[in-house]
């Protein structure tokens, strides 16, 4: 059973697995992330595959993950900080809690599975808790209005199904529905699918996303989802005008979303807390390897 480096995020809730990219298939990482994700193993929402060094991120099943690149940031960050920093702080953390050194902002350009642009990641704070935002450019990502409260969003490396949770309720058997879901409208051979429902309250606006990836062969109900957050704003935005959306995650986060232009170009940007969990290594069944 070869050890295998990993560590361990939480990005607004969302747990992300990190493993090295480099010598492994794209279906090896697939079943590598069917490997550890469940609870007896590491735990967690999704696994991606990381190069710090060329600032590539593939998540297990080739999808887009906004979430997963934001604390892909925070990586990128903790990284270049340099040991010696973080052994301070964290002999800090031991002694006093409040105190962890001088916030810093860190500034990178990211290639991630799924999207076809690089993205910049902003990285603001402090080891091990960071807010990052991630900035896209946005092509085309065409809305489809399935019923009344029913959109269909698809952007590059997942399509969401959003539900305005008035008129559409919160299914019991979510894995069954969702997977009919997916073949009723013809999305089985998508990289990642996912169902939102969401609603506003009192002006809040919050969400459900239940995610399905395809060749990592895992449906969650997540704690957070950016990609989710992001089609959200996008039709809400659409269809209203809205620019800039505070939408609240099932984990207990914000993600901020806002759509703005510099020039001509139309960009999105999504920000929210990232925080290191654990990071160190994992015997796994010998067929991970």
């Amino acid at each position: 059973m070869p050890a295998l480096t990993f560590s361990k995020w939480s990005p607004g809730g969302n747990t992300t697995l990190f493993f090295p990219l480099e010598g492994r298939s794209a279906a090896e990482q697939a079943r590598l992330a069917r490997l550890a994700l469940p609870p007896q193993n590491l735990g967690g929402e999704q696994a991606g595959f990381v190069n710090p060094r060329e600032r590539r991120l593939r998540m297990a099943g080739g999808e887009f993950c906004v979430n997963a690149s934001r604390a892909f940031g925070a990586l990128l960050a903790f990284n270049e900080n340099g040991r010696g920093l973080r052994q301070a702080a964290l002999e800090d953390l031991a002694e006093n809690p409040r105190c962890t050194g001088v916030a810093k902002e860190y500034h990178y350009e990211v290639r991630v599975s799924g999207w076809q642009s690089p993205l910049r990641l902003i990285v603001r704070g402090i080891f091990p808790h960071w807010r990052v935002e991630a900035v896209l450019r946005m092509p085309v990502c065409p809305l489809q209005s399935l019923a009344e409260g029913m959109t269909l969003v698809r952007l590059p490396g997942i399509v969401h199904v959003l539900f305005n949770a008035a008129l559409h309720t919160f299914p019991e058997d979510c894995n069954t529905a969702a997977a009919l879901l997916r073949q009723r409208l013809g999305l089985d051979n998508e990289a990642a699918v996912g169902a939102v429902w969401w609603r506003e309250r009192q002006g809040q606006l919050d969400m459900l996303p239940l995610v399905h990836v395809r060749d990592a062969q895992t449906t969650c109900l997540e704690s957070a989802c950016g990609s989710g957050a992001l089609a959200l704003a996008l039709s809400l935005s659409r269809a209203g005008g809205r620019r800039d959306f505070s939408i609240l995650q099932p984990g207990g986060s914000t993600l901020d979303v806002r759509m703005f232009n510099e020039g001509r170009e139309a960009l999105a940007a999504v920000d929210g807390p990232v925080s290191l969990v654990a990071r160190g290594q994992v015997w796994l069944p010998d067929d991970a390897a």
